[in-house]
């Protein structure tokens, strides 16, 4: 009797340890069968919202927005008011960004404020977030400092 105890303690323990395996297996297929995210790179990024400031369309002017160029690290686009650009540097979900040079041109002044809080943001940023396609730009604490939405490009 103490042998057939010890044998079906066993095969318990080796029917559980197997399905164990096969539930992990089956989770791995499901993860590797998830759409790729949207790039970080190559991405056209239309801007929503900076500091809490949404961007209004303004007619004759692009839409404020940035593209990550991977082949030499610039990042490049327009702030609701000027054109910039500037290098970057990504990493997993590490992004920084070096000095932004910008063109110095004014603007009615929510668009003004606008672009301050996006600059602000770009020193700011320390990682960013991808989740469909939504990028934020986060601050050392994960606070959203902007949020942009992918886009074809105009």
């Amino acid at each position: 009797m103490i042998l057939g105890n010890i044998f079906a303690q066993r095969f318990a323990t080796l029917l559980i340890a197997a399905l164990a395996v096969w539930i992990l297996a089956a989770c791995a297929d499901m993860q590797s069968e998830k759409a790729p995210g949207t790039p970080l790179e190559g991405t056209y990024w239309k801007l929503v919202d900076a500091g809490g400031k949404a961007p209004k369309a303004v007619a004759g002017e692009p839409e404020a927005h940035i593209r990550f160029d991977g082949s030499d690290k610039r990042a490049s686009g327009y702030s609701a008011v000027n054109n910039f650009n500037g290098s970057y540097q990504a990493s997993g979900s590490t992004l920084r960004f070096g000095p932004v040079a910008a063109t110095r041109r004014a603007g009615p002044p929510h668009a003004m404020e606008v672009e301050s809080k996006l600059f602000i943001a770009f020193d700011a940023s320390r990682t960013y977030r991808i989740s469909g396609q939504s990028l934020e730009l986060l601050d050392a604490g994960g606070k959203a400092l902007a949020r942009f939405e992918a886009r074809p490009a105009p």
